[in-house]
């Protein structure tokens, strides 16, 4: 079975230049685990990743984060917490993302994908084109799915 029929075709993807407020966002409003990241053209720069918002080694650390947003409850918010909240709300995709995002092309096989989630701590799976533009996602629930259906 090829990618192409489990896949889904209308992503939802992001830029270099979309802030991690937005993808929170995105990732959070959308039930989505990861996001590919495209470049005006289409074609897929990088991923980011539930994980990458989380990783310590990133611009942005989540538990930091929520700690900053508790503290805006309290009536006074120091100079440095609120520099540093604004420095997390200014974070892009480019400087958190994972550059060399994980591919399959359309007519890959879902058993190919499926050791590549096995192999690998990704999810999901940008699906691109001979060119490297982005025509699909898939996740491992969508492999998941495959187990219901039989």
């Amino acid at each position: 079975m090829d990618i192409k029929t489990i896949m889904t075709k209308k992503v939802i993807s992001c830029h270099p230049e979309t802030t991690v407020a937005e993808i929170a966002h995105l990732l959070f409003d959308r039930n989505l685990t990861g996001m590919p990241v495209v470049d005006g053209s289409g074609k897929v720069v990088g991923i980011v990743t539930e994980y990458d918002l989380m990783s310590k080694n990133m611009g942005v650390h989540i538990p930091t984060y929520m700690k900053l947003l508790e503290s805006l409850g309290k009536k006074e918010v120091g100079t440095r917490i609120r520099d540093e909240l604004e420095a997390i709300l200014r974070t892009t995709a480019r400087e958190i993302m994972t550059d060399k995002a994980v591919t399959v092309r359309p007519d890959s096989t879902v058993e190919n994908a499926a050791l590549i989630f096995g192999e690998q701590r990704i999810n999901p799976l940008p699906v691109v084109d001979k060119a490297g533009t982005l025509v699909g996602i898939v996740s491992r629930a969508d492999i998941v799915k495959l187990f219901k259906k039989k």
